[in-house]
């Protein structure tokens, strides 16, 4: 394999990615070839590793580079939209990456159990929430309909259905901003698996 077949085996392995972040990492390797020269050419690409290899730790870094980015975002929807993309970008960059059978099967299987355990997790938030807030608002309807039977049951389930209401619209944003949260944490540790399992595969194949 040469230079130019090297690197355009990276640009196809990169089409996940945005162009500009495409064009710029193409930029640098090309800068990495000259600078080592021509007859340096071998050893470069021995030292890099296979085009899978160097294609799976930019995806990583992107999806982490572009998660801090977002972390500072204040529309909700769209930090959550693009950590979904980052956790989606680090699964293909794990899956991508040159490993062992063995091993890419322990990586697949540690992912599918942590988003198990972690969607379960935020469904149970979301339903509690949920919950509440439904509870609240049958609360209230009934107050209204035994209003002329037992006014002071009727005042007693109202005044509870609003505070139930209340407090589970207080909670959405509070279980917006912490399921976004977890979904940060999600992307790191993804990340941090990543470059635990490829740290020392730099052979391709």
């Amino acid at each position: 394999m040469n230079r130019a077949s090297y690197l355009k085996k990276l640009r196809g392995k990169l089409q996940r990615l945005p162009a500009h972040e495409i064009d710029a990492a193409l930029a640098y390797y090309e800068e990495y070839f000259d600078e080592a020269g021509e007859e340096n050419e071998k050893r470069v690409i021995q030292q890099l590793g296979s085009p899978s290899h160097v294609a799976s730790q930019i995806m990583a870094d992107y999806a982490l580079k572009d998660l801090e980015a977002t972390s500072t975002s204040t529309s909700t929807s769209t930090s959550t939209k693009k950590n979904m993309s980052a956790i989606w970008l680090i699964i293909l960059a794990i899956l991508s990456a040159p490993l062992s059978l063995p091993l890419l099967a322990v990586a697949i299987a540690l992912i599918f159990s942590f988003g198990a355990v972690i969607f379960s997790f935020i469904i149970a938030i979301i339903a509690t929430v949920l919950s509440i807030f439904f509870g609240g608002i049958v609360a209230l309807i009934t107050g209204f309909f035994i209003l002329t039977q037992h006014w002071p049951t009727a005042i007693l389930f109202m005044g509870v259905g609003f505070i139930v209401t209340g407090l589970g619209i207080l909670l959405f944003p509070i279980v917006a901003r912490l399921i976004k949260t977890i979904v940060v944490v999600c992307v790191e540790a993804l990340g941090k698996l990543f470059h635990k399992i490829t740290k020392k595969r730099k052979e391709g194949y």
